[in-house]
């Protein structure tokens, strides 16, 4: 089977506040098309901060491929032949990680039209698509979390995350903070809603096991990313369960993390496949699962598209997810709230239907 990439585009994205700080966001969007043309659509889309590299750097890379003939192997399936399509690219893709999540949607976009199957089913091979739970990350304002909190719950969800160990708030501050959100789910829906805690590796070691303490006092399922890198490695038996999330990025300290013995590890993994790649966010969660470890897929506060394969990538995963980070937010255009749980899909590739 023989491919092409079509020029690739440079829009504007908007501007979303993130911790205060307005991030002006650019996509590069792309279509790969075979020769009876049919295409697949993928979209780069680095947010800037967080993102290893950015829209110049990915619509370069990106434009290197221009009217490129390539052949995408037919003896594999699934993820692994998308694996195999991008393989004699992964030295040039090195360079941005966002142009090799646009290639990776546009042809999983691409593969499943051609085999008229949604992304979800063709990624799980005859697997029974997963049931996804979707949580709810609250608003980084005080008042407006502890509201979203209660309509959260009102509505049936039963994992609400927050952002915690902020610079902008002391210890104290948080703990009323928390006692808050609590009171307004448990008036909503007694006994029925957990919290997810996000420190994004921002708590002070000394501190960790008496923040731990007192965190556990408001139901926490999990902690994700309590330290920053490879502090994670040494941590001690906690008292709350913890998730790995931005220090999966680096391949060798998330074998690391995975290899911990039981009671020291990771309880799960959070996935992003915007910022890891479709490809290697299943390979994760296929050796998270061989251990036993939960798994959860987020978005990056990607767009449309990137969205979509997210979704369709925790429907596809080979066990049940934990409750996913999949809920709509401010960056898309077609803002469909999923649910308590994501829709099953009905519609071929990523579904995104006249998408240019």
């Amino acid at each position: 089977m023989r491919v092409q990439l079509l020029p690739p585009r440079r829009v504007a994205a908007g501007t979303l506040m993130l911790r205060g700080t307005a991030r002006v966001r650019q996509a590069v969007r792309i279509a790969l098309c075979d020769e009876q043309g049919t295409c697949g659509w993928g979209e780069a889309l680095p947010l800037p901060g967080y993102s290893r590299d950015d829209a110049e750097i990915a619509f370069a890379v990106l434009n290197e491929w221009v009217d490129v003939r390539w052949d995408v192997p037919t003896q594999a399936h699934g993820i692994t032949q998308i694996a195999a399509a991008l393989a004699p690219f992964d030295s040039t893709l090195v360079r941005s990680p966002s142009a090799g999540f646009a290639l990776e949607c546009a042809l999983l976009d691409l593969l499943s039209r051609r085999a008229g199957q949604s992304a979800a089913a063709w990624l799980a091979q005859g697997r029974v698509l997963q049931p996804v739970p979707v949580s709810v990350l609250l608003p980084d304002d005080e008042a407006g979390a502890i509201i979203a909190a209660g309509d959260a719950a009102r509505r049936g969800h039963t994992v609400l995350k927050l952002k915690v160990a902020r610079a902008d708030r002391s210890a104290a501050q948080e703990l009323a903070w928390l006692a808050a959100v609590r009171a307004a789910a448990d008036a909503a829906a007694p006994g029925k809603v957990k919290l997810r805690l996000d420190a994004n590796g921002a708590i002070d070691p000394a501190t960790l096991q008496q923040r731990l303490a007192e965190w556990a006092a408001f139901g926490v399922e999990l902690l994700e990313e309590p330290l920053a890198g490879d502090a994670l490695l040494n941590l001690p038996p906690l008292s709350l369960p913890w998730a790995a999330d931005e220090s999966l990025q680096d391949p060798q300290r998330a074998a690391a993390l995975l290899a911990l013995p039981p009671g020291r590890g990771p309880a799960a993994g959070v996935l992003k496949p915007a910022m890891l790649g479709l490809v290697r966010a299943m390979s994760l969660a296929q050796a998270a699962a061989s251990r036993g470890l939960g798994v959860i897929v987020t978005h990056s506060l990607d767009g449309d598209l990137g969205h979509a394969a997210a979704c369709a990538l925790a429907q596809a995963l080979p066990s049940a997810p934990w409750p996913c980070g999949l809920a709509a937010h401010p960056g898309l255009v077609r803002r469909r709230d999923p649910g308590v749980d994501l829709a099953m899909p009905a519609c071929p590739g990523l579904g995104l239907e006249g998408w240019r």
